[in-house]
């Protein structure tokens, strides 16, 4: 019998895994919160850093960034417990990839978006898919 076949063993990888996408999870969350506020309370600025035109009117900014900290507030409940609350972990996944995709098609001026979305779409689905496989492999 392998040691990954122990369930002492996938109990750990269980644990260690639930720790590492929680950590993870929360830094996306936080990082969305900011960009969202600072959507919210200062779209030109924002527009600015991120290389975009001056927005206009103001109000599609804060619109986004109003939407995009609604969207933290549901992640919440996947922090909290990963393994039973699983549709906002795969929805939060599955909406930065749709972002990705809308702000691939938006134009070259929002490829910086894309990246930011991509890249935490593919570490969260890493995590979250490793993390499940632990689960299922510690209950036989």
């Amino acid at each position: 019998m392998s040691e990954t076949q122990t369930l002492s063993f996938t109990g750990a990888q269980t644990a260690k895994r639930l720790r590492t996408y929680r950590i993870l999870l929360t830094i996306s969350i936080i990082a969305n919160l900011i960009v969202a506020l600072w959507c919210i309370f200062a779209p030109v600025s924002f527009a600015q850093r991120v290389l975009q035109v001056d927005p206009y009117p103001q109000a599609w900014p804060r619109i986004w960034g109003a939407t995009l900290a609604g969207l933290q507030f549901v992640y919440l409940s996947g922090v909290n417990n990963p393994l039973f609350y699983r549709w906002p972990n795969w929805s939060s996944i599955g909406i930065k990839l749709l972002m990705t995709l809308i702000f691939l098609i938006a134009g070259s001026l929002f490829y910086p978006l894309a990246a930011w979305e991509f890249v935490w779409s593919i570490i969260l689905l890493v995590t979250y898919y490793g993390l499940t496989l632990a689960d299922i492999r510690g209950r036989p």
